[in-house]
């Protein structure tokens, strides 16, 4: 019994000497933040209209800013506007987004709610038909009715008519046709 008390009296001690070494650990302080004195600025007294050698200064113009030059639609977005008004006037759409990119036309349509089937196919060949009458420069046209494809090719669609080319959206032109056309 003497022995276990013993050792548990050189533990307690142990314990109490570590722990009273930790709690002397001096703190480490973090550096003050520098201050900020600005230099106080010199003032030269103005030289006097009557000193010699004093020539009054130039008037000053204000300097107006450059103009932001407006950039014009690219061709690509006009015709792509001109397809999408017209079919968005077929009478089963209610309302269409297109990307042109050479002669090819990516379409987007948003249908009403009572196409589908055998008939949604009728009227993706009547947009089709429809792109191609109103662009005759356009060959290949893709349509869609999925609403993500949509919105994907309207934002597409919003980049160019702000004026980035077309060619930043390939990659995105390419995997929404492969969407479209999955066989292919």
């Amino acid at each position: 019994m003497k022995k276990i008390k013993s050792i548990i009296t050189i533990m307690l001690i142990g314990i109490m000497i570590m722990v009273s070494m930790a709690g002397c650990k001096t703190a480490t302080k973090k550096p003050a933040p520098a201050r900020y004195t600005p230099t106080p600025t010199r003032t030269t007294p103005a030289p006097s209209k009557t000193a010699p050698g004093y020539t009054t200064p130039a008037p000053r113009t204000p300097t107006m800013p450059a103009p932001t030059p407006v950039r014009k639609p690219t061709t690509e977005s006009v015709r792509a506007s001109k397809i999408a008004s017209n079919v968005a006037k077929i009478p089963e759409v209610n309302k269409a987004t297109v990307v042109v990119s050479g002669s090819t036309a990516l379409v987007g349509v948003d249908m009403k709610a009572r196409v589908q089937g055998t008939h949604e196919t009728d009227v993706k060949k009547k947009i089709e038909k429809t792109v191609k009458n109103t662009d005759k420069s356009i060959t290949r046209v893709y349509v869609t009715s999925d609403p993500d494809l949509y919105k994907r090719i309207d934002n597409i669609a919003r980049g160019i008519s702000a004026g980035r080319p077309v060619s930043e959206f390939a990659k995105q032109i390419s995997e929404i046709i492969k969407r479209i056309t999955p066989g292919m």
